[in-house]
C-alpha cells in the first residue's frame, strides 16, 4: 500500500525526525516517548506494512502485562527488566511475523526484523514511567514525526523535485544480508550480551545488533566500512561531547545521526562510483542502528574495557552466524 514511500532516503529521515522531536518532547515534558527511536520506527514498520506496524504495538502491552504479571522483581538491576522483555518480545513476534509471511500479509525483509525488538524497548518505558503517559508521548511524537516528514517531502518533491528514492535501484536485482537461523542467531547474542551486563555491568553495543554486525563484518568491503563507521562515529561524537558537555540522549541522538550521514554519504557514492557493489549488503537501517550503538557504548562506558566486551559479544556473533548459514545448507 505504501510501496513507493517506503525508501531508503524516507526511513532515514523518519528514524532521524522521529529522535529529535522524541528528545524535545522528553526535555519538555519529562517523558520519554518509549525511546528516542521509537516514533520513526513506527513509521517505517508502517511503511512496510501497517498490519506489521499495530501489531508490534499490540505486543508492547502483551509483553508487558505478561512480564508484570509474571517476572517482575524489584531486586532487578537497572536493565534486567530490558533484556527480560526482548526475550519475550523476540520470541513472540518471531512467531507472529512468521505467521504473517506464510498468509503473505508480510514480505520477508531483514527491515522487517526491526519489529521484533520494537515492543520489548516500548515495554520497558513502561516499567520506568506511567503507561499513560508513555502512550500519550508515543502518539504524539509520532505524530508530529509524520507530519513533519510529510512536510519535508512535499515541499522538496514538488517545490525542489528532490528525488526521495536514488538508493533503492542501488539494491535491485543484488544479493543482500540474510540471517538465517535469525531468531536463533539474536537469542545467542542477546544471551552473551546479558551475561556481560550481570557480571561487568556495561551494554556491550545494543541488544540484538551483533548478528547483523556479525553479517557485515563476514564480508571484507562491508567489514572495512562496518569498522570505519564505528570509529567515525564514536570519534566525532566524543569531541562533539567533550565540547558541549552533552551526555545521555542528546548524545544517543547524535551518534544517530553521524551514523546516518556516515551511511547515507557512503551508499551515494557507490551508487556514482559502482553501483554493482552494496557496502552494508543492503542492511542500512541495520547498519545505522549497529554503528550508532558501538559507539555511543564505547562512550558511555569508555573506563570499562568496553571494547573487550564488544569484540566478544561480536565474534560470539559470528559464530552463530557460521553455524547459522552451515546449518542452513545441511538443511536445504
Amino acid at each position: 500500500m505504501f510501496e513507493s514511500l517506503n525508501t531508503p532516503e524516507i526511513t532515514r529521515l523518519a528514524l532521524l525526525i522521529g529522535a529529535f522531536v522524541a528528545i524535545q518532547y522528553k526535555n519538555i515534558s519529562g517523558i520519554n516517548p518509549g525511546g528516542v527511536i521509537v516514533p520513526g520506527f513506527i513509521i517505517i514498520l508502517f511503511l512496510i506494512s501497517p498490519l506489521w506496524c499495530i501489531s508490534s504495538l499490540a505486543l508492547s502491552f502483551l509483553i508487558y502485562f505478561f512480564y508484570k504479571a509474571f517476572l517482575d522483581k524489584a531486586n532487578y538491576k537497572r536493565r534486567t527488566p530490558m533484556y527480560i522483555l526482548s526475550f519475550l518480545s523476540l520470541a513472540i513476534a518471531n512467531l507472529l511475523g512468521y505467521t504473517y509471511m506464510q498468509l503473505n500479509w508480510l514480505q520477508p525483509s531483514i527491515d522487517n526484523l526491526s519489529g521484533t525488538l520494537l515492543p520489548a524497548v516500548i515495554a520497558f518505558t513502561f516499567t520506568k514511567q506511567k503507561m499513560g503517559l508513555v502512550v500519550k508521548g508515543v502518539v504524539i511524537t509520532t505524530l508530529i514525526t509524520a507530519l513533519f516528514l510529510t512536510l519535508i517531502y512535499l515541499i522538496g518533491y514538488y517545490g525542489f523535485n528532490i528525488d526521495f528514492d536514488t538508493l533503492r535501484p542501488l539494491y535491485a536485482g543484488k544479493e543482500t544480508l540474510s540471517l538465517k537461523f535469525s531468531l536463533m542467531q539474536f537469542y545467542v547474542g542477546l544471551v552473551v550480551s546479558f551475561i556481560i551486563y550481570h557480571y561487568r555491568d556495561v551494554r556491550s553495543g545494543g541488544y540484538m545488533v551483533a548478528p547483523v554486525a556479525a553479517g557485515l563484518l563476514i564480508q571484507p568491503l562491508s567489514a572495512i566500512f562496518f569498522l570505519i563507521g564505528c570509529i567515525f562515529v564514536y570519534l566525532v561524537t566524543q569531541l562533539i561531547c567533550q565540547f558541549t558537555l552533552i551526555i545521555g540522549l542528546k548524545r544517543y541522538v547524535i551518534a544517530l545521526f553521524l551514523s546516518t550521514m556516515f551511511v547515507w554519504t557512503t551508499e551515494i557514492l557507490f551508487l556514482h562510483i559502482n553501483s554493482t557493489i552494496l557496502p552494508f549488503q543492503g542492511s542500512s537501517l541495520f547498519a545505522i542502528i549497529a554503528i550508532m550503538s558501538y559507539a555511543n557504548d564505547s562512550i558511555l562506558y569508555h573506563k570499562q574495557q568496553i571494547w573487550l566486551h564488544i569484540s566478544l559479544t561480536t565474534l560470539v556473533a559470528l559464530i552463530s552466524f557460521l553455524v547459522a548459514t552451515l546449518l542452513s545448507k545441511v538443511l536445504v
